[in-house]
C-alpha cells in the first residue's frame, strides 16, 4: 500500500457496542486495535510502562510472576481522581506512541482503535474520523448484567461514572446506534465504511483456486448446511451476525458456492484459529485454508498464528511450519501469549504456532 491509511476512532460508554462494531470492520479487512488491551501491553513486566507504575502505585502491586494485578490497581485508581490521572498520565503518551507506530506499518486502507477514553487520551487528534458508538442507559444497564454479571446497583456506577455520551456524540463525524439488533448495527456500521471508503483486500485465492473473502449477510442462506455443523441448532440471521460482532469468519467458495467456512480471532497481534469447517484435521483442503488464513493474519500484523492441536495432525503442521505452541518467538511477550490463550481456554501445550508470518 502506498499511501497512509485511514485512522479510525471509535469511542463510546461502556457497554455501547463499541467491540462489536469494531469486530464488524475488522472481520471486512481492517487492521483494528483494542486501546484498553495496548495499555495493558505497556505494563507487562519489562513493559514501558511497568516501572513507572510500580513506582507511583507501589511495588506490593505484583501477582507472583511479575504481572500486574489489574483488578487491585483498578480499584485504587477508581476510588481516587487523582490516582487515575497519574495513571493515565504514564499510559496514554505510550498508548498514543505505540498506535501512530502500527499506523505506520499497516498494509491495509484502514486502521480502526477502540478507546473508550479516545478523547481524554487526545487520540482523537491523530485520527482522520471519529465514531461514536452509542445506546439508551437502559440498554446499557441490560447489557452489563446479562453479558458481565453486574448487579444493576453496580452497572448504574460504572455506567453514571463517565462523561456523559452526548459530549462524545457532539465531537464525533459519525454515530452507530445500538438499541435495535445485531442487523442494525451491522448495516449502520457497513454505511459508516462505505462513506470512508477505505482500501482494503477484497479476496485471496487459495493454491486450488478457492476464493476467500469475508461472510456477509447475503451469504447466511448458502451457508447455513455448513454452519449446521458448528451450531447445535438453526441460525437466524441474528445469531450470524452476533457470531460477526465476535469473530472474524472467511467464508471459501469454489465457482460461487461456499465450501468453507473458517472462524478465527485476532487481539494485538496474536491470531487464533478457533475452527475450519468442513475439513477434518488431516485434509488438504484444510491446509490450503490455514495457509490462507497465515495471509490474512499476516495483513493484520499478527506476529503469530495458533491452532487448537485438535484442528489439525501434528504432520500437517510441521509441513506448514507450526512449531509445538510452548515455543514462545523472541518477539512475543510470553505473558501477552499466555493471557491470550488462557482468554480462549487454551494452555501452549494445546496449541501449534506459526511464527514468522
Amino acid at each position: 500500500m502506498n499511501s497512509r491509511p485511514i485512522l479510525l476512532g471509535i469511542t463510546g460508554n461502556i457497554a455501547s457496542g463499541k467491540s462489536a462494531v469494531r469486530q464488524y470492520l475488522e472481520n471486512e479487512g481492517a487492521l483494528t486495535i483494542d486501546a484498553d488491551l495496548l495499555a495493558q501491553s505497556t505494563y507487562f513486566p519489562g513493559g514501558p510502562a511497568y516501572q513507572p507504575i510500580l513506582d507511583t502505585f507501589g511495588d506490593d502491586l505484583c501477582f507472583g510472576d511479575g504481572q500486574i494485578n489489574r483488578s487491585r490497581l483498578g480499584r485504587i485508581v477508581f476510588a481516587d481522581p487523582a490516582a487515575m490521572q497519574k495513571l493515565e498520565a504514564i499510559i496514554h503518551p505510550l498508548v498514543t506512541e505505540q498506535l501512530l507506530e502500527i499506523t505506520a506499518r499497516a498494509e491495509v486502507g484502514l486502521v480502526v482503535v477502540e478507546a473508550i477514553k479516545l478523547f481524554e487520551a487526545g487520540i482523537h487528534e491523530k485520527c482522520d474520523a471519529v465514531w461514536t458508538v452509542a445506546a439508551d442507559e437502559n440498554v446499557r444497564k441490560e447489557r452489563l448484567m446479562n453479558t458481565r454479571g453486574s448487579t444493576e446497583a453496580d452497572a448504574m456506577r460504572r455506567i453514571r461514572s463517565q462523561s456523559p455520551e452526548e459530549e462524545k456524540i457532539r465531537r464525533s463525524d459519525y454515530v452507530i446506534y445500538t438499541d435495535k439488533d445485531f442487523r442494525s448495527t451491522y448495516e449502520q456500521t457497513m454505511q459508516g465504511l462505505a462513506a470512508l471508503n477505505p482500501d482494503l483486500p477484497e479476496e485471496v485465492v487459495s493454491f486450488t483456486g478457492e476464493v476467500f473473502r469475508p461472510l456477509r449477510p447475503m451469504d447466511f442462506d448458502s451457508s447455513s448446511a455448513l454452519l449446521s455443523r458448528v451450531f447445535s441448532r438453526e441460525q437466524t440471521e441474528d445469531d450470524l451476525l452476533r457470531s460477526l460482532s465476535r469473530q472474524t469468519i472467511s467464508a471459501g467458495f469454489h465457482e460461487n458456492e461456499i465450501t468453507t467456512l473458517a472462524f478465527w480471532k485476532t487481539e494485538l497481534f496474536l491470531s487464533l484459529i478457533q475452527n475450519i469447517i468442513p475439513y477434518g484435521p488431516k485434509s488438504e483442503e484444510a491446509k490450503h485454508t490455514l495457509e490462507v488464513l497465515a495471509i490474512l493474519a499476516h495483513a493484520h500484523l499478527c506476529e503469530a498464528l495458533y491452532i487448537s492441536r485438535e484442528l489439525i495432525h501434528p504432520a500437517a503442521a510441521k509441513s506448514l511450519g507450526y512449531l509445538p505452541g510452548d515455543y514462545f518467538p523472541p518477539e512475543l511477550n510470553p505473558y501477552a501469549v499466555a493471557n491470550f490463550l488462557r482468554k480462549y481456554g487454551l494452555m501452549p501445550e494445546e496449541v501449534f504456532v506459526k511464527p514468522d508470518l
